[in-house]
């Protein structure tokens, strides 16, 4: 449709008037200084707008701060709800299975390793290669963690393992530490924590802890590892065959290596030393 052109004279008679009379005052506007009064309302707009700004930050920062706390109780409800549902056992050791080279403590809670071979019976339940020993506990059912600490002059820097086996794993000759071999289990090396998996898994975690919980779940064929100091579940083992047979707690040490193996079944659900 056409404009006709009487129309066409018009808009541009219209636009030729708007701006005679508009570039002026565009002209002052950009030319010349604001009035006093428009400056002090521009000012106290800009001192309003910088306070709204500030007054932002601080609610975002406020913000960040309760749902980190939102965060840290839902996380610890979590691990609360995850110890109920597990036994806390003080676990012994086996002074029956451990290799010649290993040193218990009285109680029977610590281990260490030392240069020097014990006489001891050889017996059919004794490690006669590996430096390894068992817990006297035996789980064919239901679930059940333990708390482990590395101890000695080296502490995680020591080559130690520490985990479960079934109870039938082989104790005369060499072993292959992994679940082919019925042992799940992590290993300490150096500063390094490693999963015995095959072929084993390197773990990164910084720092690496001198603790570990060890989560046994027989119900539904799982080991895990969690770190107490903050609550973080390092690895899972998610088939673990138990074959019809009970799963112990197994424990490997390297030269110099020292264990401990921690009394938590006294302690509170939300004591961050623990479980």
């Amino acid at each position: 449709m056409s404009v006709p052109p009487q129309r066409k004279e018009l808009h541009v008679f219209q636009w030729e008037l708007w701006e005679e009379k508009l570039s002026p005052l565009i002209m002052h506007c950009f030319c010349f200084p604001f009035p006093v009064e428009l400056k002090a309302v521009l000012d106290e707009k800009n001192v309003r707008l910088a306070h709204y700004s500030a007054r932002l930050k601080e609610l975002a920062k406020e913000r960040e701060k309760k749902d980190a706390k939102l965060k840290k109780q839902a996380a610890e409800q979590a691990w609360r709800n995850f110890l109920q549902s597990h036994n806390r056992v003080k676990v012994t050791l086996d002074q029956r299975t451990a290799h010649p080279m290993l040193v218990l403590s009285q109680d029977k809670s610590s281990v260490r390793w030392q240069s020097k071979w014990q006489k001891v019976p050889n017996t059919p339940e004794r490690f006669d290669t590996r430096c390894c020993i068992l817990g006297r506990d035996e789980f064919r059912e239901g679930r059940h963690c333990w708390e482990v600490e590395v101890e000695g002059e080296k502490g995680k820097y020591s080559s130690l393992a520490v985990g479960v086996a079934r109870t039938s794993v082989k104790r005369k000759g060499e072993i292959n530490m992994s679940p082919e071999e019925g042992i799940w289990a992590v290993q300490y090396n150096e500063g390094q924590l490693t999963s015995l998996t095959s072929p084993p898994t390197h773990l990164s975690l910084s720092p690496v802890p001198t603790r570990l919980w060890v989560c046994l779940d027989c119900t539904q064929g799982q080991v895990s590892f969690i770190n107490p100091e903050n609550r973080v579940k390092i690895f899972t083992f998610p088939d673990v065959f138990l074959k019809g047979e009970g799963m112990r707690p197994w424990f490997w040490l390297g030269t110099n290596a020292q264990l401990c193996l921690m009394d938590n079944t006294l302690r509170p659900a939300a004591d961050g030393g623990g479980y």
